[in-house]
């Protein structure tokens, strides 16, 4: 008896007719993925002129919803691995799931996950009180979307659709958002808060914010790793425009969530979310 793919030997796919080059087709993809990320992910950071207790707060309590993401997310990786054939799609899924949730030696050898309570617990708010919350009906919504897109789409659109949230940090997909953002963006955003960085913002040491800083790092290898694997393996025009597809909703439930938690943290420190610097930036 054969198996329907063999993914030991991993040979290459052949493009078939139809399908755009591999080249053409990770710009299409990378655009399609800024321009939803552009249109639909909040500012995740304190708003402009607020003190740094509030500060503190308003991102221990982004923290504390986002944890709810960030111990599901490699359960939804390892899904999209259990259906994939391939070794060196598992491979690289494997390697995420060991730094989110076993140890990453950029991290002195703690996991992701024990990165964010660490953050939280300098801002104030504690591991028990994390693990004491509940989560709103939106975001437990999200987490139900993001688990139907993993275990229940193909395996490629499936890892295009986790994948999109670590690619949207690749080198690839940074350039693709500076040329739709333009610089004066950038800029604005940047002179709003003063020319301070994100630990002064909050009045903490340096070094003493790692989880957002670690996972921008750590993605511009992990996503530029799994957009060279989605490219390899979306071979067809029905592949690419699936991956397309799935990204897109990915992103879009991402930015629903995000949503959904910056209001709870604006909430928290008794501040109307801004009218505008919405769009995040790198």
């Amino acid at each position: 008896m054969t198996m329907p793919y063999d993914g030991r030997s991993r040979p290459t796919p052949q493009y078939q007719l139809g399908a755009l080059p591999r080249e053409e087709f990770e710009e299409r993809y990378v655009d399609a993925l800024m321009r939803t990320w552009v249109d639909h992910m909040p500012q995740v950071g304190p708003p402009p002129g607020v003190t740094a207790p509030q500060a503190r707060l308003f991102h221990g309590t982004y923290l504390k919803y986002f944890s709810f993401f960030a111990w599901k997310f490699p359960s939804w990786l390892l899904a999209v691995a259990c259906q994939c054939p391939y070794q060196d799609i598992r491979k690289e899924i494997i390697k995420d799931c060991v730094d989110e949730e076993v140890g990453d030696p950029d991290a002195d050898g703690m996991c992701h996950i024990d990165v964010l309570y660490e953050e939280a617990a300098a801002c104030g708010i504690s591991a028990d009180e994390i693990f004491a919350t509940e989560p709103t009906p939106t975001i437990l919504a999200c987490a139900h979307a993001f688990e139907n897109l993993a275990r229940t789409l193909g395996w490629l659109p499936g890892f295009a659709a986790m994948a999109a949230l670590e690619i949207s940090h690749s080198e690839a997909a940074v350039k693709a958002r500076a040329r739709i953002l333009g610089q004066d963006h950038a800029d604005a955003y940047a002179q709003a808060l003063g020319g301070k960085s994100f630990h002064e913002l909050l009045g903490l040491e340096e070094g003493a914010l790692k989880f957002f800083a670690l996972h921008s790092y750590k993605d511009r290898f992990h996503g530029g790793g799994e957009l060279r694997l989605l490219t390899k393996y979306a071979n067809t025009a029905s592949l690419q425009q699936e991956a397309i597809w799935a990204t897109d909703a990915s992103v879009k439930i991402l930015g629903l969530m995000s949503r959904e938690i910056v209001s709870i943290a604006h909430h928290a420190i008794g501040v109307e979310p801004a009218k505008s610097f919405l769009t995040q930036v790198a």
